[in-house]
């Protein structure tokens, strides 16, 4: 097939377009969801290639962690329908709200205690205490100076006043909770419970703690447990741990932390382990935001290392999770409704950074839910991230920054030239706001990624793309996508901003127009930034895209290749822009676009328009189009469409010769940077 000279015609467009030359030419037939190309070996757009076979995008039912169920391609942690109250609690798998742990009988409860344990009870009003059961110790110090190490220290019913100072490891465990609570004697500076050098392997159980400073603070020591402990009211961290002694390691396990101040959880240069906790209503102090858990480097410049799992960390003032240079992994849990307190601190999910050194934090998900955060769901600065079998949702904006409510955000650090690294697999990001997913000269892996029912910003009802990528400065931005569905955005599904974009085996769906004024709503969007700052570059494989507005694929002053995919459906917009199957143009830069394989069907107005840009085709079937290929002149240049061989036009069985015309389109409008 030889393509047809290209018609230079000087003719008025009117809305209603105007018709292939073949009579009797009807709308295409419905053809079934996937159809058109070769998707990735033996897959359909939309699905990931595994060793087990082909696999949908987002969350398999098996890869759902303990605690939560899965359904529609994600997983809901399993957790009671309202927030605890005070002093109660549940992790994922639990239904019901429970105390922190529970009391058992008699003064001491079920503690197990033995000939070595020194017995406390601030109610033994004698003065012949010697430790036993019969004669307790009326306060924690004494009991705490007369154990030996490893021994248990048992604590009665009481409010116990004082600052307790553990040098040598011993097991002091309170008889629960609800009925045992160390409230530090200390100033604002203190702690109710410090833990120090020569102390490893101590425990703290069953009791409650509040202080006007720190709640439990450990430093020097390693093997330290708090577990089955309310941490509660405290004037700074609920619990610290950090390596200003020597180096010191932290597990806290089965237990509550809540109003705290400034982190409920913090390490700074040590290490600290959560599990199976609650961390809770962290409040802002003075100018710094109230964080669940944070991490950061500590003396010598050491990096703190953390790790979430199976907890919820909820309604913080600021920040749900913060890691700044330093590592943290986050397993089987949930990071939800955390709120801003002001335009610097507002209330995110996970937040990993730099310091003012330039070294990078590093976060690792995997099997959580982070829902209901303000700003961002997951905001990596400078920074690397793995995420894996996760969801992300319902991402609100913070009231005072109205242009946020981004799903992940990645994002180079301009000023010390660091780009961020991000690897996504099987992450579900949905009802986000402004976008989905933002990598900003930045470079990120996105394997069975789904993006889907993005929501317009609230300051203006602009944006609510799936998929953004763009280049920052000499920063560049670069995704590779596989087995992807980005579906259910609006203005644009994917926009590719002066980056590079491979997308294999990606499924583009019902793209929407833009709320605020029902123009756009494109599949895929390539722009330049300019001659000096770089061309788009977008290599599209084995994929689908359909039921866009305008245009399906829309390439300004940039370069695609296109193979084995299929662009269907594509429609017209209400101010009169056919819908596009292909659409290149001139813009900042020449555009080129290769299409290889490709099939183009069902679209309102043209299978390809070219305005002043080159494109070739070989082995391109245009099914029951409109328009087979247009051809415009734009910026002073003549388009130009490279015959390959092997092309195809026609409807329904009938073929006809390609024709490319001019027609006197104008070419669309490039979405503005928005990001």
């Amino acid at each position: 097939m030889a393509l047809w000279p290209l018609l230079l015609l000087a003719v008025t467009w009117l809305p209603g377009g105007c018709d292939r030359e073949a009579s009797g030419v009807s709308p295409p037939a419905e053809t079934p969801d996937g159809g058109g190309g070769t998707a990735a070996p033996g897959c359909a757009p939309g699905e990931l290639t595994t060793a087990a076979g082909c696999e949908p995008a987002g969350i398999p039912l098996e890869a759902c962690g303990a605690g939560f169920t899965p359904g529609d391609r994600a997983c809901a942690p399993v957790l009671p329908p309202a927030p605890c109250p005070a002093g109660t609690m549940a992790v994922p798998g639990e239904i019901a709200c429970r105390e922190v742990a529970p009391c058992g009988e008699g003064a001491w409860g079920d503690l197990p205690v033995d000939e070595q344990t020194q017995f406390v009870d601030a109610a033994y009003a004698g003065t012949d205490s010697d430790g036993t059961e019969a004669r307790p110790w009326a306060t924690l110090g004494d009991g705490l100076v007369a154990a030996a190490p490893g021994a248990i220290v048992a604590v009665a019913a009481g409010t116990y006043a004082e600052d307790v100072i553990v040098d040598r490891p011993v097991r002091l465990w309170g008889r629960c909770p609800a009925r045992v609570e160390i409230a530090g004697a200390g100033p604002d500076t203190g702690a109710a419970i410090s833990v120090g050098a020569g102390a490893d392997a101590t425990e703290v159980r069953g009791v409650a703690v509040r202080s006007a400073g720190v709640g439990i603070v450990v430093s020097g020591s390693s093997g330290v447990v708090v577990e089955q402990v309310w941490v509660h009211g405290t004037g700074a961290q609920g619990v610290k741990v950090y390596n200003e002694h020597g180096p010191a390691q932290l597990t806290v396990r089965g237990s509550l932390i809540e109003e705290a101040h400034t982190v409920g959880a913090h390490s700074a240069g040590a290490e600290l382990v959560l599990e199976s906790s609650v961390v809770r209503g962290t409040l802002e102090s003075g100018e710094s935001r109230g964080t669940g858990v944070g991490a950061n480097r500590g003396e010598g410049d050491a990096p703190a290392s953390v790790t979430v799992r199976a907890s919820v960390v909820e309604q913080s003032r600021g920040t749900g999770v913060y890691v700044i240079a330093s590592e943290a992994t986050v397993e089987d849990s949930v990071i939800r409704d955390s709120t801003g307190i002001d335009t610097d601190a507002a209330g995110m999910g996970v937040f990993v950074s730099l310091n003012s050194r330039g070294r990078p934090g590093e976060v690792a998900i995997q099997r959580s839910v982070i829902e209901g955060n303000e700003e961002a769901g997951i905001f990596v600065q400078g920074s690397s991230a793995i995420v894996e079998d996760t969801i992300v949702r319902d991402t609100r904006p913070y009231p005072g920054k109205v242009e946020t409510g981004w799903g992940i955000y990645i994002i180079a650090d301009v000023e010390g030239g660091l780009r961020s690294e991000a690897t996504l697999k099987r992450v579900v990001v949905e009802r986000s706001r402004d976008a989905g997913v933002v990598i900003l000269g930045s470079g990120a892996a996105l394997d069975g990624l789904l993006v889907r029912d993005t929501l317009p910003r609230d300051s203006d009802e602009g944006n609510g793309i799936g998929l953004a990528v763009a280049s920052r400065g000499a920063l560049h931005g670069d995704i590779t996508a596989r087995g992807a569905v980005i579906e259910g955005s609006r203005t644009v599904g994917v926009f590719i901003d002066g980056a590079d974009a491979t997308l294999e085996g990606v499924a583009v769906r019902r793209t929407l127009p833009r709320a605020s004024d029902d123009r756009f709503g494109r599949g895929i969007e390539v722009h330049s930034l300019g001659p000096q700052a770089g061309r788009g570059r977008l290599a599209l494989r084995s994929s689908l895209v359909e039921e866009s507005v305008e245009s399906g694929l829309v390439i300004f002053g940039s370069t695609a290749t296109v193979e084995d995919t299929t662009v269907r459906g594509t429609r017209s917009s209400f101010d009169g822009f056919l819908g596009n199957g292909v659409t290149i143009t001139k813009d900042l830069g020449d555009a080129e676009a290769t299409l290889t394989g490709v099939r183009i069907e069902g679209n309102d107005g043209a299978a390809v328009a070219s305005f002043g840009a080159s494109v070739a085709l070989e082995r391109t079937t245009l099914e029951c189009n409109f328009i087979d290929l247009n051809v415009e002149t734009e910026l002073g240049t003549a388009g130009k469409i490279t015959d390959g061989g092997q092309n195809q036009c026609g409807c329904q069985g009938a073929s006809i010769p390609c024709r490319a015309k001019s027609e006197g389109l104008a070419p669309p409008a490039p979405l503005p940077e928005t990001l």
